[in-house]
């Protein structure tokens, strides 16, 4: 055989042996060196990832860093079923969808689902009442609610009806908003021999909702038939803005969504004649801190949602706000101050959003009546655990 031939052939099975070696178990020097070569590069990728991706964490997830994006939707269209619902459309559906947008960029899952009932008498107006004025105070409810005329005299009141008059102010402007927003009680007042007075009759005092108690049903000013539009417009709004709430929320973000709502409709303005009441605040857009917080105890009746009142004195002026409850305790809500703050989606908004009295009182409230706080901390957005 030629030899060159034979050194050919010699060649290409050594070649063939050196790839077989290399293709089994056997290449093992190959595999370590591929296997460290894999190893290095991987290692550079995954350290430059996850780099980038505690990074977009940090930023994007809460506790937040900086204030997040907001990616605004819009509400669906839909067939209104009469004119004032398309009225109470109108007037609601920015601040609803705004809302809406807020909560799903600031959803917090870290809170309890665990919700309280809403309890008419938190506050502990109605148990003040003795039995005559409960019964008196329940038939003048009944007949605001109705559109209906009631009066009452001394002589057919068992107890004294002077008394009666004034023990009714609290429960009927803070348990019934809506009704105080054009429904009121008023007295003539009789002088005695011994200079005392008295009050008889007691009856009712229709206004137009949006002037307040300066235009009467009784002076021809306003018309029944304009009280009962704005009162159905009131329930409408409400019940159209607890009816978007996104489902699943924790308690903690059904009241920021219902929170977010008030604080996108409203400006605190003192100058509107209705600015103290709730129909003032969701209707007409404009309120003071009665307004604002008598509009809130609505919307969290209508969720279901436990709610109460607490007044203070910050920097000796007169004011009123409102009182939530999880299942860590009580908390001090104070929209009006929210809105002064920024928008709900910002930080300083929930400096006076869910905060404990201690807080509360390192920012400038003080307390004379009202519920107490019983909670401690409960983390907003932009804070940890």
């Amino acid at each position: 055989m030629n030899i060159k031939r034979v050194l050919t052939l010699s060649l290409a099975v050594l070649l063939i042996c050196v790839i077989a070696f290399q293709a089994t178990s056997c290449g093992l020097v190959a595999d370590y060196i591929n296997s460290l070569a894999t190893l290095d590069s991987t290692d550079e990728v995954t350290t430059e990832v996850t780099e980038e991706t505690t990074s977009q964490v940090t930023e994007n997830a809460i506790p937040f860093v900086k204030t997040p994006d907001i990616e605004f939707v819009k509400l669906p269209s839909e067939q209104f079923a009469d004119s004032i619902e398309r009225e109470a459309s109108k007037i609601i559906d920015d601040a609803i969808a705004k809302a809406i947008s807020y909560v799903n960029a600031m959803r917090d899952d870290r809170h309890s689902n665990v919700s309280f009932s809403f309890d008419e008498d938190a506050n502990g107006y109605l148990a003040k009442l003795t039995p005559e004025q409960k019964d008196l105070y329940d038939r003048f409810i009944c007949a605001g609610k109705n559109f209906n005329h009631l009066s009452v005299t001394d002589k057919e009141y068992k107890g004294d009806l002077k008394k009666a008059y004034f023990a009714l102010y609290e429960p009927m402007t803070y348990c019934e908003p809506s009704l105080a927003s054009y429904f009121t009680l008023d007295a003539t007042s009789h002088l005695n021999q011994d200079m005392t007075t008295y009050y008889s009759p007691v009856f009712d005092r229709y206004f137009d909702p949006d002037h307040d108690g300066n235009t009467e049903l009784s002076t021809g000013q306003v018309t029944m038939e304009k009280i009962k539009h704005d009162a159905t417009l009131l329930d409408r709004v409400v019940k159209r803005i607890v009816r978007f709430m996104p489902e699943g929320l924790s308690t903690y973000d059904k009241y920021y969504y219902l929170a977010a709502v008030l604080s996108e409709r409203v400006s605190y303005d003192k100058r509107p004649d209705n600015c103290y009441t709730a129909y003032g605040a969701l209707i007409g857009g404009k309120a003071v801190c009665e307004g604002y917080t008598g509009a809130y105890y609505l919307l969290c009746r209508e969720a279901g949602l436990w709610c109460a009142y607490r007044n203070g004195q910050p920097s000796g002026v007169g004011h009123t706000w409102n009182m939530v409850k999880l299942d860590s305790g009580i908390y001090n809500v104070d929209i009006t101050w929210c809105d002064g703050y920024g928008k709900p989606y910002e930080r300083d908004w929930y400096d006076c959003f869910m905060k404990s009295d201690d807080s509360f009182e390192s920012d400038g409230h003080s307390f004379t009546s009202g519920v107490k706080g019983t909670g401690s901390f409960e983390p907003c957005p932009y804070e940890g655990k």
